[in-house]
């Protein structure tokens, strides 16, 4: 959509969000600098309104999602409280600026304006993606904990107390309740609650905002005309000062910067890089929800280059950080807002009441604040975190979620994630350590390759064919699992062949490729071999990283790159072959070609039966690589392999990637199918090596059918066997895979 395109009904939508912004700015603003003291009231909450009118308009000029409205929110201002306290008891800030505190808001600013340059920077290096592998119980325990923290640092302005109140006096009534504070929050509660189920034009923290102020004043007016007063007034915001930051700030900014010591930096970095991955949640939580509503799809990398730029400027110009907010958005879109001119228009609009209306927002009183913040707090909670307590399923879901929600309560919301993160790190490698390592095993002797064999061969790998032992392994082979698996194929290391098939590793660390090296090792030091399938698969990144790894630390070379196949069947056969070429040699079986007497086919002929049936073949060679036939040619006859071996392959015809159906090994026939069905070849027949075989054309076997029906029933009787024998075979193969 182009910036100007909707431009009247973007203005409407960030008139109608800057109603909503602004209460919710200034209460930000106010309970972030609470800490500082009642006199540093008016300037948080101005703080909060040029955090809605700087980071508000660039977030939207230069973010990534266009029309979303960021402004302060309850992580931020959470986030600014836990930097002014750690400040307000740090000695070494002492003779940095005027006063005390201008080294705290110091502090704060250069806070936020790190916070925004770590998040331009996670968006420049395509960090959006990263954010999303933040666990979801993280995300749902500090937001609960935020939401606790804003609740209860709401209660006093609320109930109206001084905050040095202890909170045994609060409870027990003795610190000095006010009526009129108390009636004006619960309206303005209820209000902000209930009145959006009415009045569907008019946001609910609008209504509720004028609610609380009026019952406030009209309480006032009846019971205590004091409350009326601008001058020392501590139930009212009070004087705000008016104006918009100019370059002078600025230039003090980065004139103080230089006074801070190198060793109070600490109080900052690590606040700001909590900062930036907040508001990165938040605000991309926020880009997620106006996509489904708007039917758009945010760039999450430019959102958040887009929002550190926002709060650099406004660290810079003594406004309060800022994030995605879902309230306003939601407001901005439903009222017709779609490009970043809606952001701006609502910038705009606050400005304006910056610098005209100042004397009409300095009255609105501190319970009405609270409120809404109350309101805020609540809708905060993560209640589906909440019903996870009664599932036993999801303990250690619940466990992080209650963990980070009490620390972010109690200690402190960096420490939380912190908490969190490494809670759920520890679960997760549990988790892999706790599944198992080795999907399936299975032996040469019931699970055979696609080459199908003479019954001489079969025969062997039947008896013999416990020698080879095919390990499927699945997940994360790392320290975690490295000795599972040790323990598991340690007592198969004798065995002629070891395949280990990684299709479903996804991950070698270093102690697993050592692993690969002792048991690589310990197979060769016994003159056995070990293969490996599934290492190369071009296009899987997993895997080429797990090569390149194993590359880089000797393990491919010590394997040997003739020992690594494309997949298991590959493998597998290749231990076959070498297993019966080992047994031949110690049992002296003819490996010589076939005559046309050793075909399990035609075993029961008799020898005037094999002369009669001569004539009706043609003896075919054919060298490595040659066609025997493709998919689709018509199927004019059958073969009889004699030797060497041929594969069946689909997808030669580059519609498709090219697959391996079936090798055929001397002894064996193929190609009947099309003959007895009369269709074209369904696959494409390859010669892998010098293959010498018998053809019978669909001419011949019809005449031999006529001419000598007693020998081509035999025929037909061999082929059934063999057919049968194939089927037996496959069965006894699914059977032992699904075990």
């Amino acid at each position: 959509m182009n910036l100007f395109s909707n431009v009247k009904h973007d203005a409407l939508g960030g008139l109608t969000t800057s109603v909503v912004a602004m209460p919710l700015a200034i209460a930000f603003g106010v309970a972030a600098f609470a800490p500082l003291g009642p006199e540093f009231i008016p300037q948080g909450a101005l703080a909060g309104l040029y955090g809605s009118i700087v980071a508000g308009a660039l977030a939207s000029l230069f973010g990534g999602t266009p029309a979303q409205i960021s402004g302060p929110t309850a992580p931020m201002a959470v986030v600014v409280t836990s930097v002014i306290l750690k400040a307000m008891h740090d000695p070494r800030l002492e003779g940095i600026g005027a006063t005390p505190h201008e080294a705290i808001l110091l502090i704060v600013a250069v806070t936020i304006f790190l916070g925004g340059v770590f998040q331009l920077t996670l968006g420049l290096v395509g960090g959006g993606k990263l954010i999303k592998y933040i666990p979801y119980p993280v995300v749902a325990g500090f937001m609960n904990g935020i939401g606790v923290i804003i609740f209860m640092a709401q209660i006093r302005p609320f109930i109206g107390v001084d905050k040095a109140a202890e909170i045994t006096t609060i409870v027990s009534g003795g610190a000095g309740f006010r009526f009129e504070t108390i009636l004006a929050g619960t309206v303005t509660i209820v209000a902000t609650v209930i009145a959006p189920r009415y009045i569907k034009a008019v946001p609910g923290a609008l209504i509720g905002l004028v609610a609380g102020v009026a019952t406030f004043f009209t309480t006032a007016l009846i019971t205590s005309p004091s409350l009326l007063q601008l001058q020392g007034n501590d139930y009212i915001l009070g004087p705000i000062p008016t104006g918009f930051p100019t370059p002078s700030q600025v230039f003090a900014f980065f004139r103080l910067v230089g006074d801070i010591p190198p060793s109070t930096w600490g109080i900052v970095v690590i606040p700001a890089l909590t900062l930036s991955v907040l508001a990165a949640i938040d605000t991309l939580l926020t880009s997620v929800v106006s996509d489904i509503v708007t039917k758009t799809k945010h760039n999450s990398n430019r959102e958040l280059v887009g929002q550190g730029i926002g709060n650099a400027m406004s660290g810079l110009f003594g406004g309060m950080p800022a994030a995605g907010s879902t309230a306003t958005t939601m407001v901005n879109v439903k009222n017709g807002g779609r490009t970043p001119l809606s952001g701006v228009f609502k910038s705009l609009v606050v400005l304006l009441v910056v610098l005209i209306l100042g004397p009409l927002v300095q009255w609105i009183p501190m319970s009405v604040l609270a409120g809404i913040l109350l309101v805020t707090a609540v809708g905060m909670l993560d209640i589906k975190s909440f019903n996870l307590l009664k599932k036993k399923s999801a303990a250690e879901n619940v466990l992080i979620v209650v963990a980070v929600t009490i620390v972010t309560v109690s200690v402190d919301i960096i420490v939380a994630v912190g908490v969190g993160l490494a809670i759920a790190s520890f679960l997760f490698v549990k988790d892999q350590i706790g599944k198992a390592i080795v999907r399936r095993k299975y032996s040469g002797d019931v699970v055979h390759s696609k080459k199908v064999r003479d019954h001489s061969e079969m025969q062997l790998l039947e008896e013999k064919g416990d020698r080879i032992v095919v390990y499927e392994l699945s997940g994360s082979l790392f320290f975690g699992t490295a000795d599972k698996l040790f323990n598991h194929i340690e007592e198969d290391l004798q065995r002629f062949c070891v395949i280990l098939d990684l299709k479903r590793v996804d991950t070698i660390d270093l102690t697993g490729a050592q692993l690969l090296r002792q048991i690589v090792e310990r197979v060769q030091d016994r003159g056995n071999h070990i293969l490996l399938s599934y290492l190369d698969v071009p296009g899987d990144r997993d895997k080429e990283r797990v090569r390149g790894f194993l590359d880089d630390l000797g393990i491919t070379e010590l394997i040997g790159l003739s020992y690594i196949f494309e997949d298991t069947d590959h493998a597998l056969e290749w231990a076959e072959d070498t297993l019966i070429r080992h047994i031949t040699v110690e049992t002296q079986l003819p490996t010589d070609i076939l005559a046309l007497r050793d075909l399990s086919v035609f075993k029961d002929l008799s020898d005037n039966q094999l002369l009669t049936v001569g004539p009706y073949l043609n003896q075919k060679e054919y060298v490595e690589n040659d066609i025997v036939f493709s998919e689709g040619d018509p199927g004019d006859g059958m073969y009889f392999v004699l030797s060497g071996y041929v594969s069946v392959i689909t997808g030669l015809n580059g519609t498709e990637r090219a697959r391996r159906l079936a090798t055929f090994a001397k002894g064996v026939f193929f190609g009947d199918m099309a003959v007895l069905e009369g269709l074209p070849r369904s696959a494409t027949v390859r010669a892998e090596t010098e293959t010498t075989v018998f053809f019978m054309s669909k001419a011949g076997f019809v005449r031999l059918t006529t001419e000598e029906p007693a020998v081509a029933t035999q025929m037909l009787l061999g082929m059934a066997r063999e057919l049968s024998y194939r089927l037996r075979t496959t069965t006894a193969e699914v059977r032992a895979l699904e075990d």
